[in-house]
């Protein structure tokens, strides 16, 4: 990792603990692309981690979603390091579903294949080791459904998730969708639809971004998070 890059994010982690401090949010996407660097990475950077979930009515839970994505908007048209900067048209913003409680489900966490390594490829063809966390366990749209859940980092704090759905095939990205949440302790998980992005390959070809697994399927259609990008 290159001092500048070092620097950066040791700027980026005072910040995260300067607004924890004074209650108030940090533009988590536009510090995260203005300090990956330079230069369009290999690979697709880590994009929503920094989200802890916790109780919040619905209003102000819909707000806060809306707001990071206002967020992640400003950021793809600003920075030099959105996946956007090479695109010849001009970056129209993101496309979402509506924010619904709905979509926050409650899971439970089956431990019982935790800390297995698993080999995933990405879009350049490239092997990357994931930690398995477990699996999560949950009912949506009333249908009993499950999906693998991998550790984002070595603290393993961090849940990273690869899922395809029904809408796929219409209204999402065709190669599936992903999910990063920091995870406060304890089983009860929560995990958030509405939160669901599309990997950077989607936008440029020139990011690598992990391939979702045929296997790691939800049989409903999932309404929620970000939509196929452009024109259906």
């Amino acid at each position: 990792m290159t001092k500048k890059l070092q620097n950066g994010f040791h700027l980026f982690a005072k910040l995260r603990k300067f607004a924890r401090n004074m209650g108030k949010s940090i533009s988590v996407w536009l510090l995260l692309l203005i300090f990956t660097g330079c230069q369009a990475p290999v690979e697709e950077p880590v994009q929503s981690r920094w989200f802890w979930y916790s109780p919040q009515s619905d209003s102000i839970y819909r707000a806060a979603v809306i707001h990071e994505r206002q967020q992640k908007d400003d950021a793809f048209a600003m920075s030099p390091n959105s996946p956007f900067r090479d695109a010849k048209e001009e970056f129209s913003g993101l496309r979402y579903y509506p924010v619904a409680s709905e979509w926050k489900v409650n899971c439970t966490w089956d431990k019982s294949h935790s800390g297995e390594t698993m080999t995933l490829p990405d879009s350049k063809g490239e092997k990357r080791v994931y930690t398995l966390a477990g699996t999560f366990l949950f009912r949506i749209q009333n249908r009993d459904c499950q999906i693998p859940a991998y550790f984002e980092d070595s603290a393993k704090t961090t849940f990273f998730i690869l899922f395809r759905d029904s809408s796929n095939t219409t209204e999402t990205y065709q190669g599936g969708r992903y999910i990063e949440f920091q995870h406060a302790g304890g089983d009860d998980i929560v995990l958030d639809f509405n939160r669901a992005f599309n990997p950077y390959c989607h936008y440029n070809h020139n990011y690598a971004c992990p391939v979702v697994p045929a296997s790691h399927f939800i049989p409903v259609f999932i309404r929620a998070g970000e939509r196929r990008y452009g024109a259906l």
